[in-house]
């Protein structure tokens, strides 16, 4: 065995504990500071009555900083005995457009948009405008998010490379907020905007309740609501679209836990025009199945008739069912490629009458054909120089209001 030349080293642990076993039996000199404190008045303990636990004490367990759930039985706060049929910002109706105008009890005088909505149209230099923001929206920003998966139905097991991109929700948003922009620098008299807002009513349609709620993504706002079209009248008695056999709220989703109570959130300001959101994320049927044509015309009179009827229910009581004054609202419904153009006349918030809501649709146009990269460059084709037209013409309806 080979001798090794002992190297003088110290180990910090080991000294450490036998430091402790010599320092730990120091006695702690007196202060005097409990006699200080006496005359002073100031009562001394022993340390062990504060620190040893009393026998009365009772263990707490705290689970968290927030109160405990309270359970979904009969005795929660929100629960009623009523069922009610809930309509919210992802639904679409099973009957698409025809089982809309059924529930909102609304029918359609002629196709297209109304006569008297003035005509506006756009430079050539606005729309080369609307080519640079289409492709700062929906190509070239920043964002990467991961993409919804792709599906193939032909190999439904197959598994795609994930992509990463421009998520559809902020393209559609970027798109709508420069074009919305865009329409107040042209018209020379920006409209108030309030973005992503709630708005919620809550209706008794023949013995059936139902909740409509949706989000605004934007809504453009006026002193005074627009002026009627036509007479409140001009449809009364018109039939509305038969279902068949299924009832007006088929696909709804029932619950006996809700807030009975009106959303609109803009007070005594009244609605000019809904831009809403279709992306496809987030609007989807509840049977897994994809959103037909129909079903997202359905969607717009929906949403739009709730801003409505919200509005109605704020000015003239929840009570309310023959409006004093007919209510027109305007909207846009979009997926960042598809526009669809709306336009409704509130005449009524009941069911079972003569009087019905009258409504104008003009059928979807496509924005733009691609916007998309090509070869590594970024490239938009089939651009349509009539939705930028159209939305000027509902940007610009009764501007002086």
């Amino acid at each position: 065995m080979r001798v090794t030349r002992t190297l003088w080293r110290q180990h910090i642990g080991w000294t450490f504990k036998k430091h402790w076993k010599v320092q730990r039996h120091r006695v702690p000199l007196a202060t005097g500071a409990d006699l200080v404190l006496s005359q002073m008045n100031i009562p001394v303990v022993p340390a062990e009555d504060i620190v040893a636990p009393s026998p009365m004490r009772k263990e707490l367990k705290f689970v968290g900083l927030e109160d405990k759930p309270l359970p979904w039985d009969e005795f929660h706060p929100l629960y009623h005995k009523q069922e009610c049929h809930m309509y919210g910002n992802h639904s679409v109706l099973l009957k698409g457009l025809d089982q809309a105008k059924v529930l909102t009890n609304t029918v359609e005088l002629e196709q297209g948009l109304p006569a008297a909505l003035p005509r506006v149209t756009a430079s050539a230099r606005h729309h080369h405008l609307v080519n640079n923001l289409i492709m700062s929206s929906l190509v070239l920003d920043a964002e990467q998010k991961k993409l919804p998966k792709l599906k193939d139905p032909e190999r439904p097991a197959f598994n795609f490379p994930r992509e990463y991109g421009i998520t559809d929700v902020r393209g559609t948003r970027l798109l709508t907020y420069r074009l919305i922009q865009l329409c107040g620098s042209i018209s020379g008299s920006p409209r108030p905007v309030v973005n992503h807002t709630p708005v919620k009513v809550t209706l008794d349609r023949g013995g059936s309740l139902v909740q409509l709620g949706m989000r605004a993504d934007q809504l453009l706002v006026a002193k005074t609501p627009l002026s009627a079209l036509v007479d409140q009248y001009s449809a009364s008695g018109m039939e509305l679209p038969s279902l068949g056999q299924a009832h007006f709220t088929v696909s709804l989703e029932t619950d006996h836990f809700y807030q009975d109570s009106d959303i609109y959130p803009t007070g005594s300001w009244a609605p000019h025009t809904l831009v809403l959101h279709g992306n496809q994320s987030e609007v989807y049927n509840l049977y897994e199945t994809p959103v037909t044509e129909q079903q997202w015309l359905g969607r717009s009179l929906v949403n739009l008739f709730t801003v409505a009827a919200a509005y109605a229910r704020a000015q003239y009581g929840a009570g309310v069912e023959d409006l004093p004054h007919p209510l027109c609202v305007q909207c846009c419904h979009t997926d960042g490629r598809l526009f669809h153009f709306v336009v409704l006349q509130l005449n009524t918030l009941g069911v079972g009458t003569e009087l019905r809501n009258i409504l104008w649709s003009q059928p979807r146009v496509a924005l733009f054909d691609t916007c998309s990269y090509k070869d590594g460059q970024p490239v938009l084709t089939g651009y349509n120089s009539d939705v930028l037209d159209m939305l000027l013409s509902l940007y610009t309806h009764s501007i002086t209001s």
